[in-house]
């Protein structure tokens, strides 16, 4: 009887022990995400985007909750590692922080840029004036939103704002040169009949922009 309870004794302390054993890997693991999603922060190529910044931010503090869950169970020595790699995510967030608003104020003096997310959307085109978000299945949506961006706001566009559309415009039409031929059935033709809607449309108001810039300017 004895020994009876002396092996079920030794088997509920493996037990527990097995249990100890598992919830402090666990929380090895935990905060080891928390570094090494730190880690990989920092090889980063920065995009100093509020988009961009929130997608890391969110990943960071869905990790950190997990991990201060068993913080208790720790060894000092994960847990200094821990609470380097939380100060190290903080310079990394006041980094971005500091960019992200020196770029959007850059953003809202720059009338390129401004015209640019308004006829293709935020951030789509850079410096480089790459379309390699451009394709042959979304090419007619964004040919038909240029056009229509274009007529809805054609009287408030200044002479240089005609300019930077002509240049958008024959970018649009390079890269579309370059996926025709992976246009889904009907697609060219009404891309087509939205090239014709443009060219009428710069035809009557980039020569009307620039006149009355010419009389402002004579004032």
């Amino acid at each position: 009887m004895k020994k009876m309870n002396v092996l079920m004794t030794t088997g509920i302390l493996l037990v527990v022990l097995a249990a100890c054993n598992t919830e402090a890997d666990e929380a090895v693991k935990s905060a080891d995400n928390v570094n090494v999603y730190v880690d990989s922060i920092e090889n980063l190529t920065p995009v100093y985007t509020t988009e961009y910044w929130a997608t890391i931010d969110d990943g960071y503090r869905m990790r950190v909750v997990k991990s201060d869950e068993s913080i208790e169970i720790l060894g000092e020595t994960d847990k200094e590692k821990l609470a380097a790699s939380k100060l190290r995510y903080e310079t990394l967030k006041a980094k971005y922080e500091a960019n992200i608003l020196a770029t959007e104020k850059a953003v809202a003096s720059d009338y390129r840029v401004i015209l640019r997310n308004r006829l293709f959307g935020e951030g789509m085109i850079g410096n480089d004036m790459g379309f390699g978000f451009a394709n042959a299945n979304n090419l007619l949506n964004i040919y038909d939103n240029f056009v229509n961006t274009v007529a809805d706001n054609k009287d408030s566009f200044t002479r240089e704002d005609w300019d930077e559309i002509k240049v958008l415009y024959e970018a649009l039409d390079s890269r579309k040169n370059t996926v025709e031929k992976e246009l889904p059935d009907g697609d060219n033709r009404k891309i087509a009949g939205l090239k014709i809607r443009f060219a009428t449309l710069k035809a009557t108001n980039r020569g009307g922009a620039k006149a009355e810039e010419n009389r402002e300017s004579k004032q």
